[in-house]
């Protein structure tokens, strides 16, 4: 069994799929080996990045982040997802400060 997080409240078991088409206005319609149907509003690239195992969909598209990097003498600001901004948390030497804020920004990937 192999439970995957398709939307915020919907988990499907991957062995009863039968079945993965575009829906209406970007929305997927599942369809499970007994006949139910699941419609969730998410792109099917999402659905099958998480019936695959790629962490990518559980990124939301539009939230971003300004990050900034500061040591007594210098700084950085960026904006990343969250992915990045755990991996720069990772990195971050003693003498740095890291401020994290998260902003809202239509992402140009966003179906």
């Amino acid at each position: 069994m192999k439970l995957v997080k398709i939307d915020s409240d919907l988990y499907l078991n991957t062995d009863f799929i039968e079945a993965i088409e575009v829906g209406g206005e970007g929305s997927t319609d599942i369809t499970m080996k007994n006949g139910e149907v699941f419609s969730p509003n998410v792109p099917i690239k999402k659905v099958l990045d998480a019936i695959c195992g790629s962490e990518e969909h559980l990124e939301d598209s539009e939230n971003k982040y300004n990050i900034s990097i500061t040591t007594d003498n210098t700084g950085s600001n960026k904006v990343g997802t969250r992915s990045q901004v755990l991996s720069l948390l990772d990195q971050l030497k003693n003498d740095e400060t890291l401020t994290i804020k998260l902003t809202k920004q239509k992402s140009p990937l966003r179906q």
